[in-house]
């Protein structure tokens, strides 16, 4: 087992700005192309999927119980280029990251009411079909062969209640789970070890606020030159590990 330091070093990889986030063979040019990627805390069976996406939009939909209310969301597709189809959970968390604030985190809401309407702006033929996090679990990702175009299947994130809880929101991160089996498992005690769970992390910046809204205000994070996405295994509960009796 790797020393606690060495582990989170090894459980991140990032991608650079100069990774190659469209390919005009491939990816749509309003989409950001995300390769599923192998980590050193990858253990041998361990499957990711492809993901691209588009950065999230603001946009005022109509609600049963608000009336008009601003929602925040993101497109996505997903495609698979392993050697067997597989399913795709997913999990889409919003943490924000503003310096000054407290840490606020969203659970993607797949709404059906908001759903409908995202889809009359994003895909009116109806020709992506566009999913929501739970409808796109149903059916397995279909293998996508070397050198073909994807087989990609399309979703969409929701957040319904960000523009009203963080109305001044300006730096937050997307964790996106489920597009990989792999988890890893560390001590942080005599009888507990931590485990992660291999996802992607994609961190956003809003240089504006509600009082200035429009559904691009929203962009990635530079960080510095390190690009806005990196692959991580992300801590997400503690075990009990039993021990025999007086060790």
């Amino acid at each position: 087992m790797l020393p606690r330091t060495r582990a989170i070093l090894a459980g991140v990889f990032v991608l650079t700005a100069s990774a190659p986030f469209a390919t005009a063979q491939t990816v749509p040019s309003q989409y950001r192309e995300v390769p599923a990627t192998e980590l050193p805390l990858d253990r041998p069976g361990v499957w990711t999927l492809n993901f691209d996406y588009t950065p999230v939009r603001i946009v005022t939909v109509d609600t049963p119980l608000k009336g008009k209310q601003r929602i925040w969301y993101m497109i996505y597709r997903v495609y698979n280029t392993t050697d067997t189809p597989q399913t795709f959970y997913p999990e889409f968390e919003l943490v924000t990251k503003d310096p000054t604030g407290v840490p606020m985190r969203y659970l993607d809401e797949p709404r059906p009411t908001i759903l409908d309407q995202i889809r009359q702006i994003e895909d009116p033929t109806g020709a992506l079909n566009l999913q929501s996090s739970i409808s796109i679990s149903k059916n397995k990702i279909p293998v996508t062969k070397p050198d073909s175009y994807p087989r990609a299947v399309y979703g969409v994130a929701i957040w319904p209640d960000v523009n009203e809880k963080s109305p001044n929101l300006n730096r937050f991160s997307v964790y996106v789970s489920g597009l990989s089996n792999g988890l890893a498992r560390a001590r942080t005690d005599v009888n507990q070890e931590r485990i992660s769970r291999k996802a992607l992390q994609i961190d956003f910046v809003r240089p504006t606020d509600n009082a200035r809204a429009g559904v691009d205000d929203i962009r990635e994070s530079d960080n510095g030159g390190l690009g806005a996405v990196k692959w991580i295994y992300r801590p997400t509960s503690l075990r009990t590990i039993d021990t025999p009796e007086g060790r």
